[in-house]
């Protein structure tokens, strides 16, 4: 899609019309769709290799640097009004800023400064306003697979500058036009696109608008909603961790050329054909299957469409949804307070992610929003009873069950105390020796008086002294095992 340059009189679609289709869609009411009918748009478009820059009279398009990870990437970033909880404005009049997600915009230099000086918490989602300063495409050699977010010649990135600036000039020749490439003054970031949220198509599509006398290197201003210290910074090697976590990561781009935009659709490629994939759910459909479960004041940014098997290049290694890795489901990256399902011990983070199912449209698990999952060795649990009906929270995973369970033999029944840091624990039948446990998603605990666990509809699953004879699995960094149904 990002290569794609026939001309007007090209047979089939050319870089007009497919401009015209993205601003016809954004326009009109959302179809049912409108997911396959925008890729099947894009895959018709002939795919012509040029130079980028003045090529027989038309401009051609700057910097779009393929990736590693999936193979087949397709993005449908338009307006999707009945996405969009609440519309996202940009700049107002005299240039006032509007709040984005409720976020406060911040120029270039507030971002950077706020990072800095630790203002902006974890993850927490941030806006920042500037200009989209478009670059020439390197020749990058052939570099084999790194992190994410290690910083390669091959890396997605967008640069965005402060002030307006074109960075891009050219220069008439005696053989053509010669091209000079200026660095960027001033505060600017390179703001990363990864796997799950590629959002150069929908710059394509502003840059692409019809008119072949108007530089594609043009600035662009615009509002990124985005995040530092992603998880996948983990991944990177010692002497680049430091610029991973700093690294401010696109999820949304909220408002571009004086155009609101709602959230970024995204579609993943198979693993294994890197086929583009065609998902039983559109956009329309994920956002639905998330309202009951959603806060009032949550507003969708972006939406992924990955294999079950894929997602840990989203959510970061150690963090696998159960389940058969050939299924298709989506990533909903969430602005505002926590959901109400799944119940998890939430903490005080202004944004998330939800898994929803393709097939059936259910809830698969949740993250973000502070919550640090009991699979992760920095979980630190606590026995307050911070839920109405004198329920205890236990130490749980970012997943619901319902998963795929290899089963792990076990011989032990159901011990419980308020008093107990873990809440609920396993004692081996025969030796009494004590076996600490996680839950799914949503799981916990009451004690009338004798324990009972309640499954995430309410339901009680296990009371003291039940056996339990099987597990899902074993968490080496912790030395918890983890349970779910069925238990006996």
């Amino acid at each position: 899609m990002n290569e794609r340059s026939g001309r007007p009189n090209d047979a089939g679609w050319d870089d007009d019309r497919l401009a015209a289709a993205y601003r016809s869609l954004a326009a009109a009411p959302v179809p049912a769709d409108l997911t396959r009918s925008t890729i099947a748009a894009a895959e018709a478009a002939p795919r012509v290799g040029r130079r980028w820059g003045w090529d027989g009279g038309e401009w051609r398009r700057p910097r779009s640097v393929a990736a590693g990870g999936l193979v087949a990437i397709a993005l449908v970033a338009i307006l999707i009004g009945s996405l969009a909880l609440r519309p996202t404005y940009g700049p107002g009049t005299n240039g006032s800023l509007a709040p984005a997600h409720g976020l406060t915009v911040r120029s270039v230099s507030e971002l950077l400064a706020a990072e800095s000086n630790g203002s902006i918490h974890g993850d927490d989602l941030a806006a920042v306003r500037g200009w989209i300063v478009q670059e020439l495409m390197p020749a990058c050699p052939y570099q084999p697979p790194s992190p994410a977010l290690e910083d390669t010649c091959t890396s997605r990135k967008l640069l965005m500058t402060e002030t307006a600036q074109t960075l891009v000039t050219f220069q008439p020749v005696e053989a053509g036009m010669s091209e000079t490439e200026l660095s960027p003054s001033g505060p600017h970031l390179f703001a990363r696109e990864l796997i799950g949220n590629y959002v150069d198509p929908v710059i394509s599509s502003i840059l692409d608008a019809g008119n072949s006398t108007v530089s594609p290197y043009r600035p662009l201003e615009a509002i990124l909603v985005g995040h530092f210290h992603d998880v996948r910074a983990a991944e990177c090697s010692a002497d680049q961790r430091a610029a991973c976590e700093a690294a401010f990561v696109v999820d949304q781009v909220a408002w571009l050329d004086g155009r609101t935009l709602g959230p970024n659709v995204w579609i993943g490629g198979e693993h294994d054909t890197g086929k583009l994939l065609t998902p039983r759910l559109n956009g329309a459909g994920v956002a639905a299957a998330l309202a009951s479960s959603l806060d009032p004041g949550d507003e969708i940014a972006s939406i992924a469409a990955v294999q079950l098997g894929d997602i840990t290049t989203i959510t970061g290694q150690g963090n696998q949804v159960p389940g058969n890795g050939a299924d298709i489901i989506w990533y909903v990256r969430v602005a505002g307070p926590p959901p109400r399902f799944p119940a998890l011990a939430w903490g005080t983070g202004n944004g998330g992610w939800m898994i929803v199912d393709d097939a059936s449209g259910h809830v698969r698990g949740a993250g973000g929003w502070g919550f640090v999952p009991a699979n992760s060795a920095s979980y630190s649990p606590s026995a307050a009873p911070s839920l109405p009906g004198g329920l205890y929270r236990l130490p749980t995973v970012n997943w619901l069950p319902g998963g795929a369970c290899a089963g792990v033999g076990l011989d032990a029944v159901l011990r419980g105390s308020p008093t107990d840091a873990m809440v609920a624990w396993l004692e081996n039948t025969g030796t009494n020796a004590r076996r600490d446990v996680t839950w799914p998603a949503g799981y916990h605990a009451r004690f009338t008086p004798n324990i009972e666990i309640l499954d995430q509809n309410g339901s009680v699953v296990l009371r003291d002294g039940d056996h339990v004879d099987g597990a899902c699995g074993y968490n080496p960094d912790t030395g918890w095992t983890y349970l779910e149904p069925p238990f006996k």
